[in-house]
């Protein structure tokens, strides 16, 4: 058996019913009020992304990210991608882990030279029931990172992590180092105890 590696790991018009754009912006509005870091933001949040793509075939998935990646691409911030890109320069393969369904998150990664993982969601007969497997956030999200390290040969003590939220001290705490970009006071409170270090943007 080889040596394990280190990694990293880190407009819809005419494509979605109208009746699933105005669900969507409604729970994306009751968010407004929540930090998308709070439960309740996430919560709303990760609803939003489940009902966008509700009673849809997965297979618009793919039109719809392509008008969506250049907002998500404008939206990364400079820092956080910097460090990440530095460690890729180092050889380390990156693999971008989010609650978003697994197809949008798969694309997402991709257009940034990435793999990706996220929520994977139930389909029948190729449509999107909009329900899904287990949320991929908290102790979930560790899961994952798990299952994924032992797919690919990684080690995850030489690994380095990248996380915002609370819920993200599952998977970081799996990690030899860790970043927490922007957190708020109980993140950044773990941060200290924990010995990570905080990029504020």
């Amino acid at each position: 058996m080889t040596q394990a590696q280190p990694a990293v790991f880190s407009d819809i018009e005419g494509l979605v019913p109208m009746t699933n754009q105005l669900q969507t912006g409604l729970l994306n509005l009751m968010g407004k009020p929540f930090s998308p870091k709070s439960k309740i933001g996430g919560i709303l949040r990760y609803l939003a992304i489940m009902t966008a793509m509700r009673n849809l075939p997965m297979s618009v998935n793919q039109p719809v990210m392509e008008r969506v990646i250049p907002l998500l691409h404008a939206a990364l911030k400079p820092k956080t991608i910097a460090r990440v890109r530095e460690y890729e320069s180092q050889g380390m393969p990156v693999f971008l882990v989010s609650a978003a369904l697994q197809q949008g998150v798969e694309l997402f990664a991709a257009s940034l030279g990435w793999q990706g993982e996220g929520t994977r969601p139930i389909l029948k007969d190729g449509v999107f029931t909009g329900k899904a497997e287990k949320p991929l956030t908290g102790e979930e999200k560790a899961v994952r990172v798990r299952e994924v390290a032992q797919k690919h040969n990684i080690d995850l003590a030489r690994s380095v992590g990248f996380g915002d939220t609370l819920s993200d001290r599952y998977f970081l705490s799996l990690l030899g180092s860790a970043f927490v970009v922007d957190p708020d006071d109980e993140l950044r409170a773990v941060a200290a105890e924990k010995g990570w270090t905080i990029i504020q943007s």
